[in-house]
């Protein structure tokens, strides 16, 4: 289903790292990850092309994902690649502020192993998702 596809991944949980690698991997994808959200941009720009940035939104040293995002999207060759929000943030409150931002969608943890690749593809086709 993502067969080819570049996925660049930026989460500090190496428990929700290895679900969502291997989740993506077995699916597919050729992905790439950074765990604590420093020299992210770099990362990313070394990474070139990627299709899609799965990006926490809680890191530790005062990072926030907010910070990552717009760090992307002031960045020229990065602007255009869509980022998703996976993070255990109350969807209640950080749901309306990453579609606010201009985040792709936003996925809760812990995923849904049976939805989560699904999901992953359905943005890269263009399709936002928020939540379910």
């Amino acid at each position: 289903m993502l067969q080819g596809k570049r996925i660049f991944v930026v989460e500090d949980d190496i428990m929700s790292l290895t679900i969502t690698t291997h989740l993506l991997s077995i699916s597919g994808a050729v992905v790439y990850k950074n765990n604590w959200g420093v020299d992210t941009i770099e990362h990313v720009r070394q990474a070139l092309p990627i299709d899609l940035v799965l990006l926490d939104l809680m890191f530790p040293r005062g990072i926030s994902g907010y910070d990552i995002f717009d760090h992307l999207k002031s960045t020229p060759e990065l602007s255009g690649i869509p980022v998703v929000a996976v993070t255990a943030c109350d969807p209640v409150i950080e749901m309306n502020r990453a579609r606010d931002k201009g985040f792709a969608g936003y996925i809760e943890k812990p995923i849904d192993r049976a939805r989560f690749v699904r999901q992953i593809s359905m943005v890269i086709d263009g399709t936002p998702v928020w939540g379910d």
